[in-house]
């Protein structure tokens, strides 16, 4: 049964977050089309119908922060849709300075997408694809983590003491798990990530960001 229960989870989460690539719009649209667009799909289920993900406010601070793509003409592209989908998913975990940050050295010159270390479609599909496995594996994590649950809970009576315990303690396990995921991932941008990044700084991510010196690891030697 909670099995059941963790595969419905699972899919509910997966309905809510991913918006495949090829279901985006390739084509301009004006900022009430966007709005349209980004409000109803990254709307989670039981959310009112009214609520508001992005504001036209939002995103035009976005922009005068150098945090967005300028608009063309007043209007926007695939290439929009997919930075503001990411924004979206990273400042649940991050600041916006944060994720300006991280994001800097990657698309380099905001305003122009010849520069990209990486072009933005690649970044969206990885960020699907480490979601599907991070959700696997998940998932079974999750099975085994239930056994040390069900010992904490095995003096207590009653299916319904049980029950709630039970749900507390996942609750705590989850929000333990999202804190240190979110210390770490503040950690590398504050250490690795220049708060301005420059031509320099970005040729040497390569060698800076060196997960295993971050791990605690001795770090490689630099070739």
């Amino acid at each position: 049964m909670e099995k059941d229960i963790l595969a419905e989870l699972s899919r509910k989460i997966r309905e809510a977050d991913e918006i495949p690539l090829e279901t985006i719009p390739d084509i301009e649209l004006y900022m009430d089309q966007l709005l349209t667009f980004l409000n109803q799909r990254l709307a989670t289920p039981g959310s009112k119908p009214d609520g508001q993900i992005f504001t036209r406010t939002m995103i035009n601070n976005y922009t005068k922060d150098r945090v967005l793509i300028p608009p063309k003409n007043k209007k926007y592209s695939k290439q929009h849709i997919l930075l503001l989908i990411l924004i979206h998913n990273l400042k649940g975990i991050l600041s916006i300075s944060d994720i300006k940050r991280l994001f800097e050295p990657i698309l380099r010159d905001i305003s122009t997408p010849d520069d990209d270390l990486l072009p933005l479609e690649d970044i969206y599909t990885a960020y699907l694809d480490l979601m599907e496995n991070y959700l696997a594996e998940f998932s079974e994590n999750f099975s085994q983590k239930l056994a040390f649950i069900n010992a904490k809970v095995s003096n207590l009576e009653g299916d319904a003491n049980v029950g709630v315990a039970k749900l507390f303690l996942s609750v705590l396990m989850l929000t333990a798990q999202a804190s240190l995921s979110k210390k770490m991932a503040e950690l590398i941008i504050a250490g690795f990530f220049p708060a301005t990044a420059t031509n320099e700084d970005t040729a040497r991510l390569a060698y800076d960001i060196n997960l295993d010196a971050v791990l605690g690891q001795a770090p490689k030697d630099m070739k």
